[in-house]
């Protein structure tokens, strides 16, 4: 992975990261956003500033090469000429040349291979950016979704493990019974209990007794038992 991929990755693990902590993923996705915008903008600067180089190391590689050819077009001009000695020397000067191209080959190659690199990451970049663009609104409607579901969940739990409420109305329940006896028992006490002398209570329970029908019942009763215990005896 180059070191562009990996800058991109760790500002989209940065984003996730934010997004699961706060409550406003719409805030966070536009600043991610910006963020990778960023990242591709400074990260195209570096490229140019490669593709500067592999373009000045080119154009001395093909100066080289120029020059190499120029020299061998003198040196056979001096050949024409019959002048060896001048052909000698160009063809000195046309090796230096070859040279220096042969040198730089090999660099200039290195260098437009990591530029080629460069520009098919940025350009993974710029997908991936656009592509983020466009799942913004399901990233957001998702994560509202989770934090829905989160808060269900919680709700749940708190209900489920919130006894309080229940201790209350069995303590409410078991009190308002225990007051309904305590009423019973105070209401049974009074009753028995009298407010004057007890005597007096048991001559009015007789007196109320000694009606005129009650009494003659009784003498009769008595006048019958009497009788028949006389006819016993004789």
């Amino acid at each position: 992975m180059s070191i562009f991929s990996r800058i991109f990755k760790i500002g989209q693990a940065s984003a996730n990261k934010a997004i699961d902590k706060l409550e406003q993923p719409e805030l966070m996705l536009d600043q991610a956003i910006r963020d990778k915008e960023k990242q591709m903008r400074e990260a195209k600067k570096s490229i140019q500033q490669c593709i500067a180089t592999e373009r000045q190391s080119k154009a001395q590689l093909e100066k080289e090469k120029s020059e190499k050819f120029n020299w061998e077009q003198k040196a056979e001009a001096a050949m024409r000429a019959d002048r060896e000695d001048l052909a000698v020397k160009a063809l000195e000067r046309a090796a230096e040349h070859e040279q220096k191209a042969n040198a730089l080959l090999p660099s200039w190659q290195s260098q437009r291979d990591s530029v080629n690199e460069l520009k098919t990451e940025m350009r993974e970049m710029e997908n991936q950016i656009a592509e983020f663009k466009r799942n913004k609104d399901f990233i957001i409607a998702q994560s509202k979704a989770a934090q829905v579901k989160k808060d269900i969940y919680e709700a749940k739990a708190r209900i489920s493990n919130d006894h309080k409420t229940d201790d209350l109305m069995a303590r409410m329940k078991a009190k308002a019974e225990r007051q309904s006896y305590e009423a019973d028992a105070a209401k049974e006490m009074a009753e028995a209990s009298t407010s004057g002398d007890s005597l007096e209570e048991e001559f009015k329970s007789v007196s109320a007794s000694s009606n005129p029908s009650v009494q003659a019942k009784l003498d009769a009763l008595k006048s019958k038992m009497s009788s028949g215990s006389n006819r016993t005896g004789e």
